[in-house]
C-alpha cells in the first residue's frame, strides 16, 4: 500500500517538475512565450514574481522528487 502512494507521489512530482521547469522563462522565451503565458504570468505575478515564485516551486518538487526516489530504492 504505502509503495503505490510512494509511486503515485514520484510520479506526480515528476510531471509537475518537468512542467515548471517548462514554464520558467530561459534565455530566449521559453516555452512560457510559446504558449501565451508569458504576458499573464507577468500580469499575475509581476515582472521579477513569475520567477521568484517558479523557482521556489522547482526547489520544492526537486526535493519532493529526490526523497521519493530515495524511498523508492530503499523500498
Amino acid at each position: 500500500m504505502i509503495d503505490a502512494v510512494l509511486t503515485f507521489i514520484h510520479v506526480l512530482s515528476c510531471i509537475l517538475l518537468i512542467a515548471v521547469v517548462l514554464m520558467q522563462k530561459a534565455k530566449g522565451d521559453g516555452l512560457s512565450g510559446a504558449f501565451g503565458g508569458g504576458g499573464a504570468m507577468m500580469a499575475a505575478f509581476g515582472s521579477r514574481g513569475a520567477a521568484t515564485l517558479l523557482s521556489k516551486i522547482t526547489t520544492v518538487l526537486a526535493v519532493v522528487f529526490m526523497l521519493s526516489s530515495f524511498l523508492l530504492a530503499v523500498l
